[in-house]
């Protein structure tokens, strides 16, 4: 399905909701539960562990840590990446903490034996958590071809939590995915959208909305669109093929069309790479997440120029809520 496709069949199918949703209110009354929405970021935070912080390209990890926990906190949904040092992964945890309190709920990448570090990846919900998974690449970056900023020593991968949007309603439910793909050996990211296609095909009901969000380090600008050979087109193919009939679409063009949205460079969201991604797999009927904004924010900051050497991506879905006159004819 092109682009132009896309967007058209989101547009259609946001103003049939739209619609119903107007229906529904008509008829119901007060009865009528109010539209709800979801609030989402993705951020890749640049804690590197050890002796590999040194490399950071923002300093003073502590306040940053901080200042990130502050930002985040006003989000329902937050998925970080290269949060690899336990002790800023847990100020940034307990930061949330202080505004969420019993709210928050917490899953992080494991480290398996073998590996230098953990996968980075932390994700952070409002939501109840019913089920956690996780993955980690079989296909990264040597030390023996890569030396020590090979990929290879971090236990990359997929993490996934299915979150209920109503209470502990499973049937209500979303599937959310957080990854870090491979940043050195471009040829070995299609492997990984592979390998990533299979763990959202294992633990993805298609009859359920799913988000996939993280750092892919695939350059998305709109001059990679209509190559069907280019690792932006083999990734969202690769990525779609593990839910038939529910495929991926890519939020930032949807909403924000040719707009540049990079997410590499903190002095503007006009240039750089676009490799920062926010994706959303719908099903073809039933419940769904309807995009309503999406956005590239720098995080700039006086004392350290930005929070990160990556810009997060930030949005907000609707979804409506079942009332409780709806929840009584079930």
């Amino acid at each position: 399905m092109t682009l132009v496709n896309r967007i058209v069949r989101l547009s259609l199918m946001f103003l049939l909701a739209t619609s119903a949703h107007a229906q529904d209110s008509e008829s119901a009354g007060k009865n009528t539960a109010r539209p709800a929405t979801l609030r989402v970021i993705t951020y890749n935070v640049q804690f590197l562990p050890g002796p590999a912080a040194a490399m950071n390209e923002r300093k003073e990890p502590e306040y940053r840590a901080k200042r990130i926990a502050e930002e985040v906190a006003k989000f329902d949904l937050v998925a970080l990446q290269e949060v690899f040092d336990e002790k800023y992964q847990t100020l940034i945890t307990e930061g949330v903490r202080v505004v969420w309190g019993a709210q928050l709920n917490v899953f992080a990448s494991p480290k398996p034996e073998g590996r230098y570090t953990n996968g980075g990846c932390l994700l952070l919900t409002r939501l109840p958590i019913l089920a956690t998974h996780s993955m980690v690449f079989e296909h990264y970056s040597t030390k023996e071809d890569y030396g020590v900023r090979a990929d290879g020593f971090a236990a990359k991968g997929v993490i996934h939590a299915q979150l209920p949007l109503d209470g502990a309603n499973p049937a209500r439910s979303i599937d959310v995915f957080v990854t870090h793909l491979e940043a050195r050996a471009d040829h070995l990211r299609p492997a990984q959208y592979a390998e990533a296609a299979a763990f959202i095909k294992a633990y993805s009901d298609p009859s359920r909305p799913a988000l996939f969000l993280g750092d892919m380090n695939t350059k998305g600008t709109p001059d990679q669109w209509p190559d069907p050979a280019s690792q932006y087109s083999v990734m969202l193919r690769t990525y779609s093929e593990a839910r038939p009939g529910a495929g991926f679409i890519d939020v930032w063009p949807t909403l924000m069309g040719t707009a540049h949205g990079g997410t590499s460079e903190q002095e503007s969201s006009d240039i750089g790479k676009r490799i920062d991604y926010i994706l959303l797999a719908n099903p073809a009927a039933a419940f769904q997440l309807t995009p309503i904004s999406i956005a590239v924010n720098l995080y700039q900051d006086p004392k350290t120029v930005a929070l990160s050497d990556h810009n997060a991506v930030i949005a907000e879905f609707a979804w409506n809520p079942l009332s409780a006159s709806n929840e009584t004819r079930r």
